[in-house]
């Protein structure tokens, strides 16, 4: 009779300790605490995650006078987007309230998307022409760098926040 309950709580605890484990890793991954990417992929894609930096590609063989630049040209940048994305927030509330309230205005929510649409081009505007000026204080060599790992700051194929959780297709 002992030994039966013996491994009757010993299968309690076995479980209850795979399923308190399963669940501390799946919290882990949900907080984007991924082990080291060179760990589990290697080859081309372990490569360029080390040459991507938080605001995109570490370009080679910048000068001090280079990184100087490059750090006035996104200070600028931040000075003239934040209003606009300030107001891309304000519109988007907005509409959320429109499109939530009881009454329905289609005039009202078709003025305010096409307001989120003229200052989101404003934007990428902004950001282009600024991507334009970095283009002109680089090298040859640095420019080839910058255009081939353009657009691979750490974003998802459909232009969004990088993915989190578990991808599509395994690993």
């Amino acid at each position: 009779m002992k030994k039966e309950n013996l491994k009757k709580y010993g299968m309690v605890v076995l479980v209850m300790l795979f399923v308190g484990a399963s669940n501390v890793q799946a919290q882990q991954m949900r907080r984007g605490q991924r082990p080291n990417p060179q760990e589990q992929q290697h080859g081309q894609k372990g490569k360029e995650m080390n040459e991507r930096g938080p605001r995109g590609p570490h370009i080679p063989n910048l000068s001090e006078e280079q990184k100087e630049q490059m750090k006035s040209l996104r200070v600028a940048l931040g000075k003239e987007a934040l209003p606009i994305k300030n107001q891309i927030g304000e519109k988007e509330a907005r509409l959320r309230t429109l499109t939530t309230s009881d009454s329905y205005n289609e005039n009202a929510v078709n003025k305010v998307i096409e307001e989120i649409g003229g200052l989101k081009t404003e934007l990428m505007k902004l950001k282009v022409a600024n991507t334009a000026k970095v283009k002109e204080i680089l090298t040859d060599e640095q420019l080839v760098f910058f255009n081939n790992h353009a657009g691979k700051g750490g974003k998802d194929k459909k232009g969004g926040k990088p993915q989190r959780g578990p991808r599509p297709g395994g690993r």
